[in-house]
């Protein structure tokens, strides 16, 4: 049953998209994302080398992501920084300063790093930044923190959470940013600890054993209310010989009230379903710039088509303004990208998404003209609409000896293509106005 928090978040209701399945410039999956609505930006970190590659642990890459096409603008490396377990932005006029995890080194016994330390930095696009020449007075170590930590900022606030561990408990301590990247680390408020017990697997239906423990794919604090995100795997080493795969497992967000330490919600988070390998990653809080929107945002990564082990990111959110009329818009009318050879007609080809009693549809209106005598490509979809299992429905097109409807595809790419064209029978015109179909 769903619950609504002080937020307006709903974690078992709709969530929209913002990128989708965009490659790295690494092949390891992404850690932590954040994004510059300022500046257009969304902000990936992902290790340099798989987790426990001698000699590489504790370097990350930073990508910078364009917020509308998903095009990567840029990168920079992170030398002895850690694992990237969450990050932050702040806009500074044109430039982006991120908030990181960084050396002095946690490494654990089975040889993964984490930063002990938290930093501030401006985003250097093609730049080397080793976490050695840091100055000391530039590094913040939680008192009594015994491992790895990692930042997170809410731009609704201005206050940047610092997770740390200490007596055996992921603590959460707040401070203001800009005091913080001044070197002034006072705590604001209270020290959120993490309940005993949060880390067992919910008992939930799942088609292959899960692992008994939950792993942290990241947190973020919105307001008064902490989010956690966290994967249970299916458990490949207990059950090897009928578990198949090590994912996608399940993904889980939950909330917590910072004043009373107590759960609010748990979910199994189901969006972005059609990845082949759904690994949560990442977890972070923008304000749109559109709609003045605040979204609580989140991320998975996936096989990128083609290669055995390169992994790619996926950005979805979660919204808070409720809905009017029953209706929430998740994305306005947006052009769709025409393919070569194929031209708007009267009313240019455009999509959004809406949500509709807890069902999102795709929606696209307009016509367009083209001359396809097979199947074909007729377009592409923006990232924040594209579906990731197929979506279909039929249409009208021109009337060639009583054959008038044809089937549009959208996939996981955004390709939307057109069926049923012949040589004998070519499609000059296709008609979008009555697509509404459902989408996930």
């Amino acid at each position: 049953m769903g619950f609504t928090d002080a937020n307006g978040v709903d974690l078992s209701g709709v969530t929209g998209r913002l990128i989708q399945t965009v490659d790295l410039v690494q092949g390891p999956a992404p850690q932590a994302i954040a994004t510059d609505t300022v500046n257009g930006h969304v902000f990936v970190l992902q290790l340099e080398s798989s987790a426990t590659a001698p000699g590489d642990s504790g370097n990350m890459y930073v990508n910078r992501i364009h917020r509308t096409t998903g095009a990567v603008t840029g990168s920079m490396r992170l030398k002895g920084f850690g694992h990237g377990l969450s990050m932050g932005c702040q806009p500074v006029g044109a430039d982006s300063y991120l908030w990181t995890e960084c050396g002095p080194l946690h490494i654990t016994s089975s040889g993964v790093a984490f930063g002990k330390s938290v930093t501030r930095f401006k985003f250097v696009n093609g730049g080397t930044l080793d976490a050695t020449a840091i100055p000391q007075a530039q590094k913040f170590t939680p008192p009594g923190s015994t491992a790895g930590t990692g930042p997170s900022l809410d731009p609704t606030t201005g206050l940047l959470t610092v997770m740390y561990h200490k007596d055996g408990k992921r603590h959460f301590t707040r401070y203001d940013a800009d005091l913080a990247a001044a070197g002034d680390w006072t705590p604001v408020g209270t020290t959120f600890v993490m309940p005993a017990g949060e880390n067992v697997t919910p008992s939930v239906p799942s088609p292959y054993p899960l692992q008994k423990t939950l792993t942290s794919q990241g947190y973020q604090t919105l307001g008064g209310v902490l989010y956690a995100y966290d994967w249970a795997p299916y458990d490949t080493k207990t059950y090897p010989d009928t578990v198949p795969s090590a994912f996608p497992g399940i993904t889980f967000m939950t909330s917590y009230d910072w004043a009373t330490g107590q759960r609010l919600d748990r979910q199994v988070v189901t969006s972005a379903d059609g990845l082949e390998r759904r690994e949560p990653e990442g977890v972070a809080v923008e304000i749109d710039p559109a709609t003045q929107e605040t979204r609580l945002l989140f991320g998975f990564s996936n096989t990128v088509p083609g290669t055995t082990g390169s992994r790619d990111v996926t950005v979805c959110w979660y919204p808070t303004k409720p809905a009017v009329d029953g209706v929430k818009v998740l994305s306005d009318w947006v052009d769709l990208t025409l393919a070569s050879g194929v031209t708007a007609g009267a009313e240019r080809p455009r999509g959004r998404l809406v949500a509709l009693a807890g069902t999102t549809y795709l929606q696209l209106r307009g016509t367009l003209n083209c001359s396809l005598t097979a199947d074909g490509r007729i377009a592409t979809l923006p990232h924040r609409i594209r579906p990731t299992r197929l979506a279909r429905q039929n249409v009208p097109r021109n009337n060639n000896t009583g054959r008038c409807v044809c089937r549009i595809e959208a996939n996981i790419r955004g390709e939307l293509w057109a069926y049923g064209a012949y040589s004998d029978n070519a499609i000059t015109w296709i008609d979008l106005d009555g697509v509404s179909v459902a989408w996930r």
